[in-house]
């Protein structure tokens, strides 16, 4: 009679056993599923959607298409810490291609798939858009237009009369073709007189014959300095009414060519 009854206890363990599996795997699964949806509601919220989608594929990114990259921002950071002072405009250009050139390597990195004909081109296209780039701003550094105005020196700094001159003086900046120089000229009592319409300024460069007549105020004159100057020195000769006293600064400076 003990047999059946072990039996009967036998029966109801597996039974007992064998129904708890599938419950407690299901739950185990459910709250798997619940972390995941959680999980990737949190990071959507701290990196965004668009960001999210990026990393959930960077398992399609190539090995191969680090180099190209690697060398365009190299290209875009030598170029961006070579760019000599100046008029910002001179490197726009530049900027744009290295730019783009960053931007398509960008592209070929995060894995964006098409024809291996056109992945080999973008990845060409960025790296000779760089090195275009680099090529132009160091062609700027050497022959590109630089600021001189605070290298400048004026003597005598005193109101002149009619046909006396001053010196205007630039010591140092790199070595340039020309001088784009802006001469402003004011009244030196404007209270008693207003002469700065009438006068007229004549320039000649290191002492020479040639002399650029007729500069009105505010007017820039180029300036060719026929080879490498140490020191440029300009003499300004002032033309104004009689009795009138001038006051001339400068305005602008340029080294370019």
């Amino acid at each position: 009679m003990s047999k059946p009854a072990e039996g009967v206890r036998e029966g109801v363990r597996e039974g007992a056993s064998g129904g708890q599996g599938p419950s407690v795997r299901g739950e185990g699964t459910w709250v798997t599923a619940v972390g995941q949806v959680l999980g990737n509601f949190v990071v959507s919220l701290v990196v965004g959607d668009a960001l999210q989608s990026t990393l959930d594929g960077a398992r399609s990114w190539r090995v191969w298409n680090w180099p190209p990259f690697f060398v365009v921002l190299g290209l875009g950071g030598a170029a961006l810490l070579r760019t000599p002072e100046g008029p910002g405009d001179q490197v726009l250009w530049p900027y744009l291609m290295i730019g783009t050139a960053v931007l398509i390597a960008l592209v070929r990195v995060v894995g964006i798939r098409g024809r291996a004909g056109a992945q080999a081109l973008a990845s060409a296209l960025s790296v000779a858009l760089a090195v275009g780039g680099t090529v132009w701003v160091e062609q700027v550094r050497g022959h590109g237009e630089v600021d001189v105005a605070g290298l400048t020196t004026v003597t005598p700094s005193r109101p002149l009369r009619d046909g006396e001159t001053l010196v205007v003086g630039v010591d140092g900046g790199p070595v340039r073709t020309h001088l784009r120089l802006g001469l402003r000229v004011e009244d030196a009592d404007p209270d008693m007189q207003s002469c700065t319409p009438e006068t007229r300024l004549a320039l000649r460069l290191g002492g020479g014959p040639s002399t650029v007549d007729d500069v009105r105020s505010g007017r820039p004159v180029d300036l060719r300095l026929g080879g490498v100057r140490d020191g440029i020195r300009v003499t300004v000769t002032v033309h104004t009414d009689a009795g009138c006293r001038m006051n001339v600064f400068v305005d602008d400076a340029v080294l370019h060519g």
